[in-house]
């Protein structure tokens, strides 16, 4: 891609896409000549449609719009209240937006919703709705106006009103109606029993407290609903079976079904509880466990009752429970049994040793840390099983060397329900001089990386004795060899590298040159902006924003850009293109100083959320007047900062004064008729 195509070439501007060369500058100019090509003959409902329309931001965004009532045809009505009515329709001239072509097109015959708004205060709701395309989110098209009852509608998405109730659905995407689901529920509380107040009163509660169309609905379950019933395990207090449920689940499908549906011959497991029926209180004890916990505990699909032993049973989703101790798995997800991993780790104590008894009790205590199923089992690794040696780095207390081990890595595979190894894995060994007496730096190091979960396992070199820490590849630098201070980012290289470039640039001042150096080596994070000193030929497109007596601030793209990452732990990257801020101090040529502690007062980290973040210094070639170079912060009505100005995410920018401004100038253009009610509104606006 060449310069010239990033930029438009209707109006010359930098693209607001480049990819798609959408330019959202032609774009507002496109929606603003139009203006006179159509009316709602309501000049409120016309501001309104307006304004939706310039708040366009991206090419997927919906071009609101005044919509004719005759394009609209089979009107239904689906719900009603005080203050609206809501149809469906057709709309026979509708949009679609089509991603390969990214551009809106007609389709013929869209469903919509037509809601009735009954006067004008109704405009405020048409705000409240986005017009971007985003996933759950109602999409707003425009207005158009019955000609029967002159009422003004909004002309909506199909089908997010829910045909039984008329209520707008829970969940959208899967044309979800909480309240018809519970009134379902309650309906059917005549149609079942267990026999027992308190269990029903239990099931009822649950059944309840559904939120999501992906709730499972807990029922009183029939014994003889259950076959093929076999024992996996037991303890004290309880008995753990398999089963298949004859009639399954209840689930709920969205899109065409709107109705739940059982699942058959689903496999469940049944937790037997030894004398259930005679302690009531013990076993609702054990049911309200499942009130209070949902993530990563197992399913509750329902209650049953053996009409043998009358003991109660619980049934929960197949896959909670391990078939090897009949416990509830640690992860559920990954069918992760902790107590289970760590006694075959005991048990294979007896097949390994370093020959050294610290180290073993080192390595035995490493593996009994385990906590989840991701981490690292630390193992003795004999020398012998590395190969492809190669020295990176060495200091004072160790050398490095990249290396592959042949047999790998042991971690857990959810899939095989078990420990496997990977081969030929690439590691970092770390040598220890003089350590076969097991040193401080060795034994600390150890206890570090443990606790990390960074290390794979220790060895021996054969030759030397020295015992060598074995750490995963990506820790350590490939270059220098030193530890990454962040994943992937290594703090000496990067500095070492902005050192080499000191000498292909300079400001043409001493103070400004070495003030600049000093924050660049100050760099603490790899979120860290790098400061630099910026020719003022890298600036296009500057427009003034704001002058006073001390400074000019102007916009303006930084072809280059600023420096955003890196490539390997120390390659730095650019983001071409970039909007900034460019404040110009009056006379800074002959006050150095003074400048300097202007930019102390910014900030370079990016996770700073108390100050705008500063890119660098420029100087204007014509005052010699110095430049500091900030993100896009600064409003371009009224120059002042924008009052999110230090956020992450600057998409959204929102002026303080503008507001307020916009806000005072409407005061003329509503009242509630009481002047008190009048100055309290205006107070909190």
């Amino acid at each position: 891609m060449v310069l010239n195509d990033y930029f438009c070439k209707t109006c010359g501007k930098i693209y607001t896409d480049v990819h798609n060369e959408w330019c959202i500058f032609c774009q507002i100019n496109d929606i603003e000549q139009n203006f006179a090509n159509w009316t709602s003959g309501n000049e409120k409902v016309d501001e309104t449609i307006q304004e939706m329309q310039l708040k366009i931001g991206n090419i997927t965004d919906i071009i609101f719009k005044w919509v004719p009532y005759g394009q609209f045809i089979n009107i239904k009505k689906i719900g009603k209240s005080t203050f609206t009515t809501v149809h469906s329709a057709i709309w026979t001239d509708g949009l679609k937006y089509n991603f390969e072509k990214h551009e809106w097109e007609r389709k013929s015959n869209k469903r919509v919703t037509l809601k009735c708004l009954y006067d004008l205060h109704g405009l405020k709701e048409i705000k409240s709705y986005t017009i971007a395309i985003l996933r759950g989110v109602p999409k707003i098209y425009g207005i158009t106006q019955n000609p029967d009852t002159n009422d003004f509608v909004m002309v909506l998405q199909g089908r997010i009103y829910c045909e039984k109730c008329g209520d707008k659905y829970t969940v959208l995407k899967f044309k979800w109606c909480k309240p018809c689901q519970i009134n379902d529920l309650k309906q059917n509380f005549t149609n079942w029993t267990s026999g027992n107040e308190k269990i029903d009163e239990f099931i009822q509660e649950m059944q309840l407290k559904i939120e999501s169309s992906n709730d499972r609905i807990v029922e009183w379950i029939p014994y003889n609903q259950f076959n093929d019933i076999k024992k996996i395990g037991n303890d004290d207090i309880t008995t753990i079976y398999t089963a298949v449920w004859i009639n399954g689940p209840l689930e709920y499908h969205g899109k065409n079904k709107k109705e739940q549906e059982r699942i058959p011959n689903e496999k469940v497991i049944l937790k037997y509880l030894y004398n259930s029926q005679n302690n009531i209180n013990e076993f609702l004890n054990e049911l309200k466990l499942f009130l209070n916990y949902r993530f990563n505990f197992p399913t509750l699909c329902g209650v049953s009752q053996n009409p043998d032993t009358k003991e109660y049973i619980i049934v929960h989703q197949d896959g909670s429970y391990c078939k090897d101790c009949a416990g509830a798995f640690t992860n559920i997800s990954d069918k992760w049994c902790k107590p289970c991993q760590i006694s075959v780790l005991k048990k294979n104590f007896a097949n390994w040793t370093s020959g050294n008894e610290k180290i073993d009790e080192i390595i035995q205590e490493g593996q009994l840390k385990i906590k989840t199923y991701s981490d690292r089992i630390i193992e003795w690794i004999s020398y012998d099983k590395f190969k492809n040696i190669n020295e990176i780095g060495k200091d004072d207390f160790a050398e490095l060397y990249s290396a592959i081990w042949k047999d790998g890595t042991l971690y857990y595979n959810s899939g095989k329900v078990g420990l496997i190894k990977i081969p030929d894995n690439k590691v970092m060994l770390k040598r220890f001089y003089n350590s076969r007496d097991i040193t401080n730096e060795f034994f600390n190091e150890v206890k570090s990386s443990i606790n990390k979960n960074e290390i794979c396992g220790i060895s021996q070199n054969p030759t030397t004795e020295d015992y060598i820490i074995v750490y995963k590849f990506n820790n350590y630098c490939q270059k220098c060899g030193y530890k990454y201070i962040t994943y992937g980012w290594c703090k000496t290289c990067y500095i070492n590298n902005l050192k080499y470039n000191f000498t292909t640039w300079t400001s043409g001042n001493k103070k400004v040159d070495e003030f600049i150096q000093e924050m660049q080596l100050n760099i603490k994070s790899h979120n860290d902006v790098i400061f630099e000193w910026i020719p003022y030929n890298q600036f296009n497109d500057i427009k003034e924003i704001h002058i006073d007596d001390f400074t000019t601030v102007r916009s303006a793209i930084w072809t280059d850009g600023p420096l955003c990452g890196y490539n390997y732990g120390y390659i730095l990257k650019r983001n071409f293109y970039k909007k900034v801020a460019l404040k110009c101090l009056h006379n800074s040529q002959n006050n150095t100083i003074e400048l300097l502690n202007e930019v102390k007062l910014y900030s370079i980290n990016k996770n700073d959320k108390s100050n705008i973040r500063i890119y660098g210094i420029s100087q204007d070639p014509d005052t010699k007047d110095y430049i500091l170079v900030f993100q896009d912060s600064y409003c371009e009505k009224c120059g002042k900062t924008y009052a999110n100005a230090n956020a992450k995410d600057l998409s959204y920018k929102w002026c303080n004064p503008c507001h307020i401004d916009n806000l005072k100038q409407n005061f003329t253009n509503w009242t509630s008729g009481n002047e008190k009610i009048d100055n309290f509104i205006q107070t909190m606006q």
